[in-house]
């Protein structure tokens, strides 16, 4: 390995605390120099020279523990799989297993592949520790010996570093790692492309690359985009009774919110990528593969291919023989084949994660929850539009559309999105939905680990509740009460209600979620984005886009105000934008939560605990004992800040809050 000008860009991300402080040398080094500049006799040189190499042995005992500590519990883990290769991949075509134990053989077999996989990584990305700060002492003596013409570093380097685990124990590295390609070649049945596929190192530090086709794409995507959009804004500009198709036309909004959303978290993954946020770690997808933010940009651009195609299929009814009417529907239909497709086209893997993670959230009470599962809740809150949408689009075509004249040239347009005097009730169940699904999730926390900050955080979410509840009590009131006093007080009600709530949620947002609010001028200790004017920025926006939310709540309950549906519009697209802000800066948050606990590769321990199997006649047992995230943490870890702001509970041990 080459050390490069910049050593930084070759570390770990997440063990970068446990590296050499070679900046640090560098620096001590340097004052040794200006100081034998003055001092030119042995004697006065010595102390400079004692305090390099005093700080040269700290960094060689830390940089020995952690390694010694990664090497021993990767020896421990390694001798968990107390069971021969053959016997466990043989083991899915014995006879003697009953058909009811197959397909928990399969799962078994499956996650130990996975956590194989992982201790692979993980064995790689020890062997890099070793040999990156194997190569960084060598270079600060080199260049120590070399300021000063003596030889006190190569004497060092044969007497600590050479002498030291860092050097005598590097090819255990590759000796286990040699024992895991034999074990996966076993269980993929003799298969080597696949198991040398399972067992893929990812490049660090570098950045997403795709195919030129992928490009092409994009970039084509971009070009009609433009076009369709100028022909769209002509027509429009142009159109005379372009009132009355605007019920239908707001049926676009919610799809146009999925593309909105979709572009922006392309936006996120880029920003993740160049300030080296492990997002794949963190939502425990695959590192050696997963979609890039150039395959999100390109879903987007063909989603929004299809959106303008079908807007402009509804402004221009004769070019088709196809219905106006018919054409959200069809656009939403096309949405929905295109995520449940079984086939493995058009990223089925990512859209399978999707789907899991989405069943998961529906479950939130009845299954334990983690942070992706969390994360994606969280989303649903902020396309919350999205579901009213969707009841729009079943009134549009069941109260609304008459389907016998549907089909003539005549067909009358639809008046209005109203279903009825429910339609209020409705909009209330709707928009309480998305934070049920977090506050459900909050109470099985709680009913997991016990603490009450995850009760807390429940509150949070029941103050969204009396939100939606006295929005809609105030709007019932002002299409049907004739007492003025009545509706004034439901609209005090739910002012002050609001008020509560956004002060509630920015401060959860900032302080737990952000991790902000911690001293160095209001932001916390270690910053991963460039500047800090980023931060200042989003705390401000999240406070003017919190506001602007809870008006949303108000507005998108009035289908009586062509001004409301229009304002409802652009706040809902700003409450999508403060969505992807918050984005950013929570897996922010939850990376420095990694750099914490030393976790650099995903923990399937944890699911392989008192994992059983019947194996032959004997009924063979493997029991994997769970550990820690990423080999255990180190020791005597402080508790953060936020728990000690909470009753001594450390934040870090729940993905939930």
């Amino acid at each position: 390995m080459r050390l490069s000008d910049q050593p930084a860009l070759q570390m770990i991300p997440e063990w970068k605390k446990q590296y050499i402080c070679y900046e640090k040398l560098k620096t001590v080094l340097n004052s040794a120099g200006r100081f034998g500049i003055l001092h030119h006799d042995d004697n006065n040189r010595k102390q400079p020279r004692e305090e390099f190499f005093r700080n040269c042995e700290q960094e060689l005992n830390k940089v020995n523990l952690f390694f010694s500590e990664r090497l021993s519990e990767a020896h421990s883990r390694l001798a968990t799989f107390k069971i021969e290769a053959r016997e466990v991949s043989g083991s899915e075509v014995r006879g003697d297993i009953r058909r009811s134990d197959v397909k928990s053989t399969t799962d078994n077999i499956k996650h130990i592949k996975m956590a194989v996989g992982e201790l692979y990584l993980s064995l790689a990305f020890l062997q890099k520790y070793q040999e990156f700060n194997y190569r960084c002492f060598c270079k600060i003596t080199v260049m120590y010996d070399s300021k000063f013409a003596s030889e006190y570093g190569l004497k060092w380097r044969n007497e600590r570093l050479d002498l030291s685990l860092l050097n005598t124990e590097q090819k255990k590295c590759e000796h286990l790692m040699s024992k895991l390609e034999i074990f996966m070649l076993q269980l993929e049945g003799g298969d080597k492309i696949r198991a040398m596929k399972r067992l893929e190192v990812p490049q660090i530090g570098s950045t997403a690359t795709v195919g030129q086709w992928v490009m092409f794409r994009i970039g084509f995507a971009c070009g009609l985009i433009l076009v369709l959009l100028t022909i769209i804004a002509f027509r429009v500009w142009i159109e005379t009774d372009l009132d009355l198709l605007r019920p239908q036309l707001q049926l676009y909004k919610g799809s146009f919110l999925l593309i909105e959303f979709l572009f922006l978290m392309g936006l996120n993954l880029y920003c993740y990528s160049a300030s080296a946020i492990n997002h794949t770690l963190i939502f425990g997808l695959d590192p050696r593969d997963h979609l890039s933010h150039y395959h999100i940009f390109e879903m987007a651009g063909g989603l929004t291919v299809c959106w303008c195609a079908s807007v402009l299929a509804s402004l221009h009814p004769p070019v088709l023989s196809i219905p106006q009417q018919l054409h959200p529907l069809l656009l939403y239909s096309f949405l929905l084949v295109l995520l449940l497709n079984p086939l493995s086209i058009f990223y089925g893997e990512a859209r399978r994660w999707l789907t899991v993670m989405m069943c998961k959230v529906l479950a939130a009470p009845f299954q334990p929850v983690g942070f992706a599962e969390c994360w994606l809740a969280d989303q649903f809150n902020s396309l919350s539009p999205l579901f009213i949408g969707l009841r729009d689009l079943l009134c549009f075509y069941t109260c609304q559309i008459n389907w016998t004249d549907m089909w003539s040239a005549n067909s009358p347009y639809a008046v209005s999105l109203d279903c009825g005097w429910y339609s209020i009730a409705v909009s209330c169940l709707i928009q309480c939905f998305p934070p049920w699904l977090r506050f459900a999730q909050c109470l099985r926390c709680f009913w997991d680990t016990g603490h009450m900050l995850h009760l807390l955080n429940a509150g949070k979410y029941f103050t969204v509740f009396l939100m939606v509840i006295f929005a809609g009590l105030y709007n019932v009131a002002r299409e049907r009460s004739a007492l003025v006093m009545e509706v004034k007080i439901y609209l005090y009600i739910w002012a002050v209600v609001t008020c509560m709530g956004v002060v509630v949620t920015v401060s959860w947002d900032l302080k737990m979620d952000w991790g902000l609010l911690h001293g160095n001028s209001l932001l916390k200790e270690e910053l991963l984005y460039s500047h800090q004017l980023y931060y200042y920025a989003a705390m401000l926006a999240d406070v003017l886009l919190r506001v602007s939310w809870a008006i949303n709540i108000l507005l998108a309950q009035m289908k009586d105000s062509t001004a409301a549906a229009t304002a409802c519009t652009i706040l809902t697209s700003l409450e999508v934008l403060r969505r992807c802000i918050w984005n950013l800066f929570r897996l922010e948050n939850e990376q420095l939560k990694n750099y914490e606990k030393c976790c650099a590769v995903r923990d399937f321990w944890s699911n392989l605990k008192h994992l059983e199997k019947d194996q032959d006649e004997q009924n063979h047992k493997i029991t994997l004992h769970s550990k820690t995230c990423c080999f255990s943490s180190i020791k005597q870890r402080t508790k953060t800040k936020e728990g000690k702001a909470f009753g001594g509970i450390n934040a870090e041990q729940h993905p939930c809050i």
